[in-house]
Order: C-alpha cells, then sequence, then structure tokens
C-alpha cells in the first residue's frame, strides 16, 4: 500500500496493512511505514523490539477499542463485535459459538463490558469541554507521509476537530491515573503521549500542508465512576515529543541499515541505588 496525503475512512486493517515488523529488512521496509507505536516501542530498547513478538492485545486496550468504536465509528460496531448470548464460555456449545464469531472477524463482548463502554460514552458527552471537541469533528483520519529514510511514516487521529488548529487523542486510563494532577503528568509522560503528540501534530502538517500545532487529550477512566479529563499538551512538550520521534526513525533507519540492534544491557553497567535511598535514616 503505498499512498501518502490525509484519508478518512480508512479501515482498520488497510491502516495497518503497511506495518514494518521485527522480521523486516533494510529492503522490506520501502513500501511499509513507521508509527508512534513502533518507535516508542523500538527507543526503549532495540534490542528487545527487535526481539520480541508482536504484543497481544490487553482487556483494558480491547475495551478501550470498543469506547474508541462507540465514540468514532458507530456504524461499524456490528461488523466488529458480537454481544454474547452465554454467561460464560465453559460449554462446548458457548465455545464453539465464540470460535464462530472470532473467525468471522468479531470480537466478542460481554454485557458488562459493553455497558461500561456505553457509561464512559456517557460520560465523555456530558462533558462541556469534550463536547465542544466533538461537535463538527471528523473521525479516524489516517495520514501517511514519505520521510527521508527507506520508509514512510503515518498515524491514525482519533478526533480532528474543525477549528483548523487541533489534534484530538481519546485514552482510556486506570483511575489512579486522574487521582491528581501529579499522577496523570507523570502518566503521560511514562507512557510517551507526549511523543505522540509531537509524532502527529507534524506528521499530519506534513501529509496535509495544514498546520496544526495543538493537541488534547481526552482521558476517561476505564472503571466506574468514568471521570473525563480534557487535557492539552503545551507546545514545548509537543516540539520535545517530535525531536524523540525524529531522533527515534533516524536511528531505527541506522539499525535497520546495519542490523544492528543495540541493548540498553550491552557491556558492564554501573547501577546506584535511588538518590532518596541516601536520604533515609537507615538507624533503628
Amino acid at each position: 500500500m503505498s499512498w501518502h496525503g490525509i484519508k478518512t475512512g480508512l479501515p482498520f486493517a488497510d491502516y495497518r496493512s503497511d506495518d514494518i515488523t521485527q522480521s523486516d529488512t533494510i529492503e522490506t521496509v520501502k513500501e511499509k511505514a513507521i508509527s508512534k507505536s513502533l518507535i516508542c516501542n523500538f527507543i526503549a530498547d532495540p534490542f528487545a523490539w527487535k526481539n520480541s513478538p508482536p504484543k497481544a492485545q490487553t482487556k483494558a486496550m480491547r475495551g478501550g477499542s470498543v469506547l474508541d468504536c462507540l465514540l468514532t465509528e458507530p456504524h461499524k460496531f456490528d461488523e466488529r463485535y458480537a454481544m454474547s448470548i452465554y454467561k460464560d464460555f465453559r460449554t462446548n456449545e458457548a465455545k464453539a459459538w465464540r470460535h464462530e464469531m472470532e473467525d468471522s472477524g468479531r470480537s466478542v463482548l460481554t454485557e458488562s463490558d459493553f455497558e461500561a463502554a456505553e457509561a464512559q460514552l456517557r460520560a465523555i458527552k456530558a462533558k462541556p469541554e469534550a463536547a465542544a471537541l466533538l461537535d463538527g469533528a471528523q473521525f479516524q483520519v489516517a495520514f501517511r507521509h514519505p520521510t527521508k529514510f527507506p520508509f514512510y511514516s503515518k498515524g491514525l487521529i482519533d478526533i480532528l476537530p474543525d477549528d483548523g488548529e487541533t489534534i484530538v487523542d481519546l485514552k482510556t486510563c486506570e483511575p489512579s491515573a486522574l487521582e491528581s494532577k501529579r499522577n496523570l503528568r507523570r502518566h503521560i509522560y511514562e507512557w510517551l503521549y507526549h511523543v505522540q503528540a509531537g509524532a502527529y501534530c507534524e506528521g499530519y502538517s506534513i501529509a496535509s500542508g495544514e498546520e496544526r500545532t495543538r493537541f488534547k487529550f481526552i482521558f476517561v477512566t476505564s472503571k466506574a465512576p468514568f471521570i473525563v479529563a480534557v487535557v492539552e499538551l503545551p507546545f514545548a512538550a509537543i516540539s520535545f515529543g517530535s525531536d524523540i520521534y525524529r531522533n527515534g526513525a533516524k536511528r531505527f533507519a541506522e539499525c535497520l541499515e546495519h542490523n544492528t540492534w543495540p541493548s540498553m544491557w550491552d557491556g558492564e553497567v554501573e547501577l546506584d541505588i535511588p538518590e532518596y535511598a541516601y536520604l533515609g535514616d537507615n538507624e533503628e
């Protein structure tokens, strides 16, 4: 799949069809694309990325996907999901039905999972700041553009408001992340969401020719009560994130070219105890 620019309504399978995987080489990546997820996983430890199997989807990721579908592509819900007609899957009949649904490309949902996603959706729409971002927006907007390396760069934007300057991403998080601003600040940093902000603002601008310099998140907790927070990153954080993404792409290209994948544990490592340990009173 070789294209560049902007696409709305691109099937998710088509969007993922040009993913670069661990088995790719410098010769096989030429029509494929890096993404924020790939670069964030790669920069932590290139060796670990190269030698790891593809990540399995967690229950939290599946829940986030259900909410994502209900909010941004509700017309595709029935083709992606099947409501379970069984309380559990202990019987052969229930197992056979589940396999039939999964073989047809649909994920099986329990009633409680669906009700939780609906409650999250109601909470988001009830928050005026979130509702304002959704009003008149485009959803699931893909961008893809060439780089100076052998591969393309791409991203899939959840929400593209009609203000001409903002990109919005929907995030499901544990309740602890929204217990304080300090917790959420750490959560954004540890999950490298600033890198996503930088990659998306820069990538969308290159692909579309339309500069967007503001990035906001709609956070909603994964458990009741479903707390919603609308957060805007400052431009400094976006710029910092775009630098990390660009440097990560450069390093990824170098690893591909030389087929060398360094590890954070190469050689012998000197490791001290935490600084706070020196400040504590260890006397009994």
